[in-house]
């Protein structure tokens, strides 16, 4: 299972363009509370079961939801130099 998220970027000629992302999902409902755990801080502990998911083939998607998660930072969002 997995969810698609729409990204817009901008073209120079002032149209956007959507740009769908597929998140993998499949760790179910460890998802539902995951920003509030100390796990979601470690991005240590999410890359490796990121990498344990890639090995097992359990990863669906082209981004893992958990690494999404756990970034600092947004980066669906232009800066403002793009």
């Amino acid at each position: 299972m997995h969810h698609e998220l729409t990204m817009k970027r901008k073209k120079t000629n002032n149209e956007e363009e959507k740009l769908p992302i597929e998140f993998c999902t499949e760790c179910g409902e460890a998802l539902d509370d995951f920003a509030f755990t100390p796990k979601s801080k470690s991005k240590k502990e999410v890359q490796e079961n990121f990498s344990n998911c890639q090995k097992t083939g359990k990863f669906k998607g082209e981004f893992c939801s958990k690494v999404f998660i756990s970034e600092d930072e947004i980066f669906l969002t232009p800066s403002e130099e793009d």
